[in-house]
């Protein structure tokens, strides 16, 4: 059985592992995770600027600034929908097609190399604990303290 002190532990070492590996991920495959997944959400084709805020799990306002970057970038493009002017769509460039099979590939070699010393069982209890934590964070009820 695991002692109650590494359990408490849980908490900061998952911090501490979205931390780094956020940043050593986006030094190696020149593109943080947010940016990556934002662009692999438009490799289905065209959307809604508003339909890929719910379908990222990135703030609103920072995904308008992703787009409006990556607009400048020449990896995507934004238009107003022609059936209703309020509607911006965006879609992958042929130069955002080819940045993210490249942002893909690096993706895939990043993993290989972080689990390098699991064993194929270790990996799939890990995906398996993962998953299980984020259902039931999902699931957990707002508990955050307001002041009245």
């Amino acid at each position: 059985m695991i002692s109650r002190c590494h359990t408490d532990d849980l908490l900061y070492l998952l911090l501490h592992l979205n931390k780094h590996i956020a940043t050593r991920f986006e030094r190696c495959a020149g593109v943080s995770p947010n940016r990556l997944e934002l662009l692999c959400k438009l490799t289905g084709g065209q959307i809604s600027q508003s339909d890929l805020q719910k379908a990222v799990s990135i703030d609103p306002a920072a995904v308008t600034r992703h787009v409006q970057q990556l607009e400048a970038e020449g990896i995507l493009q934004r238009t107003r929908c022609e059936s209703d002017n309020r509607i911006t769509l965006v879609q992958l460039t042929e130069e955002g097609k080819d940045k993210v099979a490249m942002f893909k590939a690096e993706k895939d070699r990043f993993l290989e190399e972080l689990q390098v010393d699991l064993t194929e069982s270790e990996r799939l209890g890990l995906i398996q604990a993962l998953q299980k934590l984020n259902n039931q964070i999902h699931r957990m009820k707002d508990t955050s303290k307001t002041n009245s």
